[in-house]
């Protein structure tokens, strides 16, 4: 089984989305270049002077249906329920060596029927073996790009000696006539020229991907350690919650007489008592629902009426507001009344907080209006 998986891969579900969205764009990298092979092939037989045999007329509209072809299926396979995501599967990483095992094989057909190495097709092996360093293990690029690069070069030496028949467009001098050392220097410079390309590209790739790798496990730390803040806070919270809340049923118990009766003085004691401490309960409340919304892996957004949810957390504030002597007027001032589209206990919490601050932070006797003049986009 081959193992395509780089090795300092951290994060497998990034590297399938990755593999995946390049392998989309290949597909349609490969109609456009169906297309172009389509203009040369009309451009050669029914425009240009070209008199080429028939043997290339017949090859390269094969190796144009053929493209065609398999490029349909390769459509197929990333609808279909076909690629999964598994090392031992046919992943994405698998597909994506197969399109390129295609796609060489039908460039090797074209540049052997359009002249080899004086084919102006060879440059474009190049653009494969960049391609195949941006998504394949180096050691995968390697061996493809060694296997391409001595299959050309044994087609250029056999049709140099005449073993196999040569095939050329244009008025190039044909392979056969060059001299062997011409021919030798060429094959050295091209597999020089292949072999750095993707040498370069492969490192760049490697180090960028590894860096990407490092990122997400970065990430993954800081959501941990974020986590693990979150839970301890509640975790505190809890804790202190519990002893004020007993705290403010004996107060209560004390304020309203069940000992016997208090004094003024110290019933104007336990009164601060209690409103302090109901202002640590409404604290450590607010504690937890900051901490409950960063635990939100998702919004539950649904068609709300904001005037009725303004109206219950009105109501909820309205009663301490009076205990405190503070008048609260609400109006609907819109226009428009539509519904939003939203998280409703996120609104509820973010309206509470809005309200209640215009009491906490008001005086014996004040007043606080609240206008609703939201204009909603809908």
């Amino acid at each position: 089984m081959i193992n395509l998986i780089p090795l300092q891969t951290k994060d497998l579900g990034y590297l399938w989305q990755l593999v995946s969205e390049r392998n989309k764009w290949f597909i349609k990298l490969r109609y456009i270049a169906v297309i172009m092979l389509l203009c040369l092939y009309v451009f050669i037989i029914y425009i240009s002077d070209e008199n080429i045999h028939a043997v290339q007329k017949t090859g390269i509209a094969l190796i144009f249906t053929g493209i065609l072809l398999y490029n349909l299926i390769f459509s197929y396979i990333t609808t279909a329920d076909v690629i999964k995501n598994e090392v031992t599967s046919f992943n994405p990483l698998k597909f994506a060596l197969i399109q390129i095992v295609c796609d060489i094989s039908s460039l090797m057909i074209i540049v052997y029927l359009t002249g080899l190495i004086n084919s102006p097709f060879s440059m474009f092996f190049i653009f494969h073996a960049i391609i195949g360093s941006l998504i394949l293990p180096g050691r995968v690029v390697y061996f493809i790009v060694f296997i391409v690069l001595s299959v050309f070069t044994a087609l250029t030496m056999l049709t140099h000696f005449r073993i196999l028949p040569e095939y050329s467009i244009s008025n190039t001098a044909p392979v056969e006539v060059l001299s062997l050392n011409y021919l030798i220097l060429n094959l050295l410079s091209f597999w020089l020229m292949i072999l750095l390309s993707v040498m370069f590209v492969n490192f760049l790739t490697s180090a960028l991907y590894r860096r990407e790798q490092q990122l997400i496990e970065a990430i993954q730390k800081i959501e941990k350690a974020e986590t693990d803040k979150q839970n301890y806070i509640l975790a505190v919270v809890h804790e202190v919650k519990s002893p004020l809340s007993v705290i403010v049923s004996y107060l209560n118990l004390l304020i309203n007489g069940i000992t016997g009766e208090i004094n003024e003085k110290t019933m104007n004691i336990l009164t601060k008592m209690k409103k302090r401490s109901d202002e640590a309960i409404e604290l450590t409340n607010n504690i937890l629902e900051v901490s409950k919304i960063r635990e939100l892996k998702s919004l539950d957004k649904e068609n709300i009426n904001i005037e009725s949810l303004i109206r219950e957390v009105f109501n909820k504030i309205k009663v301490k507001a009076e205990e405190d002597e503070i008048t609260l007027h609400f109006t609907d001032s819109r226009k428009n009344r539509k519904s939003l589209y939203a998280d409703r206990h996120l609104m509820e919490l973010v309206l509470s907080n809005l309200i209640s601050n215009s009491v906490k932070y008001n005086h014996a006797g004040g007043r606080a209006d609240i206008t609703h003049l939201i204009k909603l986009n809908v």
